[in-house]
């Protein structure tokens, strides 16, 4: 139960007894209603019905018929998603049981109960605690922990969220009798042959049992590194080498040079570096540049930073041209959304809706971004960031160049413009430029930041790194003529320890780990238990399909990665930016092949299977026959979740069957399917050869075989027959001499959409979320085969050429932005429709004041004899409107052929009464004006002519 707050007087014992007495009540209204419900007639439920067998046979019915990868699909599938609760993804105790733990007392019947009565008994240390506090409030929860101070509950409603209650806060606690796991969830189903599904697949996730696990999830770091490893990282992120010669660490990967000076200096704010270079930890807390001028006063290190930065400026000749940006909300929104959903927050913090940092531990510092950055230098940075910082310890996310804007309007977000951050032109003084370059040299300022002094400046040499007195200098906490780099102890310790050690050279495995911590890789990835995504952070990992669970958003382990793929596969996903998982919204981040090419080469020679045997294929075209058969749904149906082709599924996008054998290894692949737990312990998919037994007894074969024919058929890639179940027979929802009707998921609407075929053959699609037109096609109406075999997630398909109108309220007010996306709009309401005699619908919303009608109708035009599409558009406002816009069309062409027939694109005429006004705007749309005095209605016409 989320937490209710109300406003009582604290310690008010009456109080709290009355909210306890309407506890009472309300459950025995409950109570009295739910065993009326059989006496007034009602049908009864799946879960009444199921309850009246025995759980035996349903366990015996199950094992026969029971289809496991409908199960599996159900089991993760967003409206059950018990997935969300029995797997313990995040290391961390969750709602309920691992039901791949399970005592061996729990037989199969115990699983027919626990999912028809979920509370009849409750698993050992999964009760549910109840906490009154002092204040009236009331939490539900697991016990995440406890003391003597502090109580702790895991939310039952949200499993990430955690309430923590002061010991002195709890009037009363007591246990709930009532489970978790919510009751009549078998109701969910379309019926008793789901509910035998589900059952095969739980079934078959206790009797697999806990994978050995070759991998662990993905939770938080559980392997650190030596002192040593962390020692020699902050000496390569620190660049102590560029100073400090040492041949051993210098053939270390992951190289660090400084920041492109050049760039910097055309682009960011000047007194921003000035600011910066005079005390960096004071300007960017948390920098990695170190401070160079601590040994002077306040007055002198601003005057030698200004020098430098005359000096820097004088060497980019012009400054990049500013532009002036009018700020948007809606890009700052979507800035927002990308920042938080991207990969931005993997390393640094998140952020509220005015873009102050929410601290998290461990995130990468971006100090004020306002001072240092315009708004084009900050675009140019996010689309390009090598380009700036060679190192690649900023990676691209390859966003493209209006995604780069949203979110530097989201960083920015100013009153009124986003303009240049000067204050006023910065003028070169050319004698402070020759004591900038003076100064330049002195401090060795090329050592780290390339491509400004002249090869010929020699700087001064400095001890070797393994011949210092790490008691002294830079490690030291005394102020003199070196760097200062604002070092905890322990980092101060890490790197004696590095330097103590005499590394003369890093094995494979420790060179992945250096690289793989130095770039952050482990902010997502984790590999041999270093690393993975924190907890805190997991909700802004994303997916667009929740029917993957955290397989859809979670990215995926290292662990073993050099023997699952093919090293030219490899290289397309680190240095091409190459993806297979277009449902995860965090992007793969690209830091460049000089970066982290190495890595392809170590995972190769590195990671191993144990000795794989593979079955022999005396005819191949044969075994591809079969292999085809066992990929469709006559078979294994992997293509009930697996796209084909960049065809997505029906249920859930899974990585594409066309590009597996060019993706994995053979081995790897021989082993995957034979265990998929082993590798990847909350996948989806189902075992298929649990202990080496097929689950399928009615197909020939054993698992060896069967994955042999299985990669057969995969080996032909692209060129390979579609499997059964991709391409399926349609079915067709007849239109006779009255409409038709169909409320389902449409593409390009969404689960709100709902078609109407009309008599005469002209159809449409309206969405009843943006309350708009959204689609329309003539012939035949509607193909529902990809809802009714992917249990309602399929979307409902035009059996004609579909015309898309564009996405957005059609109703607006002129002087807003009018936001076109997926999103449902702010100020308005669907109310529903009521149908005419021939069963067509009348939609009816409201945008703030203005009630509206839109009603559809087929007509015939004279004299062609064709079937058109009429709608007649009621609006009612209850107070005076006079900036409303009804928008008919949008399109980059345009054309009007006579005073009341526009050409939409190049198939669709929209026409108008010569007495209704239409306009076609500068935003490239046809609208009509609106201007509704208070309590008037206002009728427009339209009529939609297209072959």
């Amino acid at each position: 139960m989320i937490a209710h707050r109300v406003e009582p007087p604290l310690h008010d014992s009456s109080f709290r007894r009355t909210i306890r007495t309407q506890q009472v009540i309300w459950l025995a209204i409950a109570f009295i209603v739910f065993c009326a419900g059989p006496c007034f007639g009602q049908e009864k439920t799946l879960t009444e019905q199921l309850l009246q067998e025995s759980p035996e046979k349903l366990v015996l019915q199950s094992r026969q018929s029971g289809d496991i990868v409908r199960g599996a699909i159900l089991f993760h599938q967003g409206n059950i998603n018990c997935a969300k609760c029995h797997q313990s993804i995040t290391g961390e105790k969750r709602l309920a049981p691992d039901l791949s733990r399970l005592d061996d007392k729990i037989t199969d019947a115990s699983l027919v109960e626990s999912i028809l009565e979920p509370s009849k008994a409750i698993s050992e240390g999964y009760e549910t605690l109840s906490v009154l506090t002092v204040d009236g409030r009331v939490f539900n929860g697991l016990v995440a922990s406890q003391d003597d101070n502090l109580l702790v509950l895991r939310d039952s409603q949200d499993i990430d969220k955690l309430h923590a209650i002061p010991r002195v806060d709890v009037d009363e606690s007591s246990p709930v009798k009532v489970s978790i796991m919510p009751g009549g969830l078998a109701d969910q189903l379309t019926g008793r042959q789901q509910f035998l599904d589900l059952l095969r697949y739980v079934i078959d996730l206790k009797e697999r049992g806990p994978a050995n696990e070759m991998v662990r999830s993905h939770s938080s770091a559980i392997r650190e590194l030596t002192a040593e490893m962390k020692g020699l990282i902050l000496i390569r992120e620190r660049n102590c080498t560029a100073c400090h010669g040492s041949s051993s660490i210098s053939a270390l990967p992951a190289a660090r040079p400084g920041p492109n000076l050049i760039w910097s200096a055309q682009r960011l704010n000047p007194r921003y570096l000035a600011r910066f270079i005079a005390d960096p930890q004071q300007t960017k807390p948390g920098s990695d540049m170190p401070s160079l001028l601590g040994q002077m006063d306040q007055a002198e290190r601003a005057a030698t930073a200004e020098a430098i930065v005359h000096f820097l400026i004088s060497k980019t000749g012009d400054r990049i041209p500013e532009e002036v940006v009018e700020v948007d909300q809606d890009s700052i929104v979507s800035g927002r959304n990308l920042f938080h959903s991207v990969g931005c927050v993997a390393c640094h913090s998140p952020r509220d809706e005015s873009a102050q940092e929410l601290p998290i531990v461990g995130s990468v510092p971006m100090g004020e971004l306002r001072d240092k950055y315009s708004w084009q230098s900050l675009v140019d940075f996010l689309e390009n960031p090598h380009v700036a910082r060679p190192s690649g310890r900023m990676p691209s996310l390859r966003l493209a160049r209006g995604q780069a804007s949203d979110i530097a309007n989201y960083l920015l977000q100013n009153d009124k413009l986003l303009t240049a951050v000067l204050d006023s032109p910065w003028a070169v003084d050319t004698q402070l430029v020759e004591k900038g370059k003076r100064l330049f040299t002195k401090f060795n300022c090329g050592q780290c930041h390339a491509g400004i002094l002249e090869p010929n400046v020699a700087s001064t040499p400095f001890e070797q790194l393994s011949k210092l007195n790490t008691d002294q200098g830079c490690l030291s906490d005394a102020t003199g003529d070196w760097p200062d780099f604002t070092l905890t102890e322990v980092e101060a310790n890490d790197i004696r320890a590095a330097v103590a050690s005499e590394f003369a050279t890093l094995d494979a495995r420790q060179t992945i780990d250096f690289t793989l911590v130095t770039f952050r890789c482990t902010s997502c990835h984790s590999r041999d238990n270093l690393g993975g995504v924190a907890q805190d952070r997991r909700s802004h990992f994303q997916t667009t399909n929740e029917n993957l669970g955290e397989q859809g958003s979670i990215p995926p382990t290292l662990n073993g990665v050099g023997a699952k793929l093919n090293p030219k596969w490899m290289r397309d996903v680190l240095v091409n930016g190459r993806s297979i998982r277009p449902y995860m919204k965090t992007r793969m981040p690209q830091f460049g092949e000089s970066n982290i090419g190495h890595l392809i080469d170590l995972f190769q020679s590195t990671d191993e299977l144990a000795e794989t045997t593979f079955a022999a294929s005396a005819d191949v075209d044969e075994s591809r026959k079969e292999g085809w058969k066992l990929v469709g749904n006559e078979g294994l149906n992997c293509a009930a979740c697996h796209t084909y082709q960049y065809k997505l599924s029906d249920t859930m996008p899974a990585v594409d069957l066309t590009e597996m054998a060019q993706r994995l290894k053979k081995d790897w692949f021989y082993h995957y399917m034979l265990s998929p737990q082993k590798f990847s312990p909350n996948t989806v998919m189902p075992s298929y050869w649990p202990s080496g037994k097929a689950l399928r007894a009615d197909i020939s074969g054993t698992p060896e075989e069967q994955i042999e024919s299985i990669w057969q058929y995969l080996l032909e890639g692209r060129q390979a027959r579609a499997p059964a179940g991709v391409v399926r027979e349609p079915l067709e929802i007849v239109v006779t001499n009255e409409a038709r009707m169909l409320r389902r998921q449409y593409p390009e609407i969404g689960k709100r959409g709902i078609g109407i075929g009309y008599p005469g053959g002209v159809n449409l699609a309206y969405d009843a979320q943006q309350m708009r037109l959204a689609t329309v096609w003539k012939g035949k109406f509607a193909d529902p085969s990809a809802a009714w075999y992917g249990q309602g997630s399929g979307s409902v398909h035009a059996m004609g050429p579909p015309i898309q109108l564009p996405k957005g309220p059609e109703l607006y007010d002129s002087t807003k932005r009018m936001v076109r996306d997926d999103s449902r709009p702010d100020g308005y309401r669907f109310k529903g429709y009521s149908l005419d005699d021939q069963r067509r619908p009348t939609f009816r919303y409201e945008f703030g004041s203005v009630a509206v009608e839109d009603y559809f109708c087929e007509f015939n035009e004279d004299p062609s004899g064709r079937i058109q599409l009429r709608r007649h558009v009621t609006f009612t406002s209850s107070e005076e409107r006079k900036t409303l816009r009804f928008r008919l069309a949008s399109n980059d062409k345009i054309e009007s052929s006579t005073d009341n027939e526009y050409q939409i694109g190049n198939g669709l005429t929209i026409r108008v009464p010569a007495d209704q006004s239409a306009e076609l705007v500068e935003d490239k749309q046809l609208i009509v004006p609106l201007t509704l005095a208070r309590n008037q209605t206002q009728k427009i016409l339209v009529e939609y002519l297209w072959e």
